[in-house]
């Protein structure tokens, strides 16, 4: 097998969301609105449980460079068909909160080969475990780590500022947004929480750049400190120290990331929890889960959704 083959068996097989740098684009539209975009590229694998296609596509112009990521797919029944190695072209409706892919036209190459997939490794904290006290710096370039939080229950997610797709990163702030907005019309709860968004991203995601970038989420919620949610970030190895604990996989090949997600709480005592995978999860789940870890409730199972 190449390494061109081998490199993308491996993000398949793990499941990785794959975000670049976007083009200056416009924006969705107006709430509810989807603003479509003409879209072609090789299919990569399929996942017919989930009803989404991994495309190694094309830039998709006026949106966002050529990258590999999944995508949802508006008719699953095509997916009954669709093979890896297919070439596809289809229109990617983008909308606040959410993308698709629709109107799919299936071109097959003879001889298609499908792509080998790897086990993804599985060695990172379980509920329980103790937390990371890894150095990070936050919006206001101030250095901490999860044990200045002792005593206090903190929900962690992992971000880049960057990230084009509303599914991914952007969903991940548009929840924790609303968690924001939650917590702080319980003061009692507000007061015993944090928030945390960690970029990993160092190298852009400065701590100007984070400041800059959660402002705009704080206004207009009443009852908000704006130290109760941090963005932050660290060094290379500070990150992949402190990601890896939450089983966080992320690549940079040139601008583009491919990344996991990853939405953990870590429990007053500075032990993790719970943790959520993906994005098919809710605000209000999230606050439930706070306060399970503030009232004491024993770490549990790790909440799965597939990004």
């Amino acid at each position: 097998m190449g390494k061109a083959l081998l490199s993308l068996a491996v993000l398949t097989a793990i499941a990785l969301v794959a975000c670049r740098k976007p083009e200056a684009r416009k924006s969705a539209g107006p709430s509810g609105v989807e603003k479509p975009y003409p879209f072609k590229g090789v299919v990569v694998s399929v996942d017919r449980s989930r009803e989404k296609v991994t495309v190694k596509h094309e830039a998709v112009p006026g949106y966002m460079d050529a990258m590999t990521m999944p995508f949802a797919v508006a008719e699953p029944k095509i997916l009954e068909d669709l093979k890896p190695g297919d070439t596809i072209e289809a229109k990617l409706l983008v909308g606040d909160r959410s993308s698709h892919l629709e109107g799919i036209v299936i071109s097959r190459p003879s001889g298609t080969t499908s792509v080998e997939t790897i086990p993804a490794p599985g060695n990172y904290g379980k509920p329980g475990d103790a937390a990371p006290a890894t150095t990070l710096v936050d919006q206001e370039g101030k250095t901490f780590s999860l044990r200045d939080f002792k005593g206090q229950v903190v929900a962690v997610t992992f971000i880049f500022t960057r990230c084009p797709l509303p599914d991914f990163c952007p969903r991940m702030n548009l929840n924790f947004s609303e968690v924001e907005r939650l917590l702080a019309a319980d003061p009692k709860l507000y007061g015993a929480t944090q928030l945390l968004s960690v970029s990993f991203d160092p190298a852009h995601d400065t701590p100007a750049v984070l400041k800059a970038f959660r402002d705009p989420f704080l206004k207009g919620v009443p009852g908000v400190v704006p130290g109760h949610w941090r963005f932050a970030t660290g060094t290379l190895d500070e990150i992949k120290e402190f990601a890896g604990f939450f089983g966080l996989t992320y690549l940079k090949t040139g601008d583009q990331f491919v990344h996991s997600l990853a939405t953990a709480v870590i429990a007053p005592d500075g032990k993790l929890s719970s943790i959520r995978r993906g994005n098919d999860w809710e605000a209000k789940e999230l606050v439930e889960d706070l306060k399970k870890a503030a009232a004491g409730a024993k770490p549990h199972a790790a909440a799965h959704t597939a990004p």
